[in-house]
């Protein structure tokens, strides 16, 4: 993910990962034949990742829209600090996708397995239109995600949940 996230795509090839990993040259690509295979290993990493927050958070076991939109909020303001190298990771495979549509597949069955994620949070506490409200919820979370990261802006919790709510509490 290091390579990825300092490097772009570009920099995410079999022999560089042997060489970040202290493996003997050919070992990645023995396990990842394609560059493509590779770049399928990150996205899956990358989700896991994010599922290991996302888990921690159903932990908290939130009982309402409001707990829910918190620690959604909270997820989302720990990218400017533990999440940074994700977010990086993130978006140079984004831009890698724009040019390769199989990495761009990929890239979206991970995002199918957020939204799906958020989809059982929200059925969880009661919210109507439980699959349309949270891709609204992963895009909005992705967008200020990259607002921190790429342009250093804050994010504020507290709006942050409240903009969440609104839209898990709407009929």
């Amino acid at each position: 993910m290091s390579l990825l996230a300092s490097g772009g795509p570009r920099a995410l090839t079999h022999r560089a990962v042997d060489r970040r990993a202290g493996v003997p040259l050919g070992s990645t690509s023995n396990l990842f034949r394609t560059q493509e295979a590779l770049v399928g290993a990150v996205v899956d990493f990358l989700v896991q990742v994010d599922y290991r927050g996302l888990r921690h958070l159903r932990r908290e076991t939130p009982t309402g829209a409001n707990d829910l939109a918190t620690a959604l909020a909270r997820f989302a303001s720990a990218a400017r600090t533990t999440g940074r190298e994700h977010a990086r990771a993130r978006h140079a495979l984004l831009v890698h996708a724009s040019d390769a549509p199989s990495s761009a597949a990929v890239l979206a069955e991970g995002r199918l397995r957020l939204v799906a994620w958020g989809t059982d949070a929200l059925r969880s506490i009661g919210a109507t239109r439980p699959e349309e409200k949270s891709a609204l919820i992963v895009g909005m979370i992705d967008g200020m995600i990259s607002a921190t990261v790429f342009m250093n802006l804050p994010i504020e919790e507290s709006a942050l949940a409240s903009a969440i709510k609104a839209i898990i509490t709407d009929p």
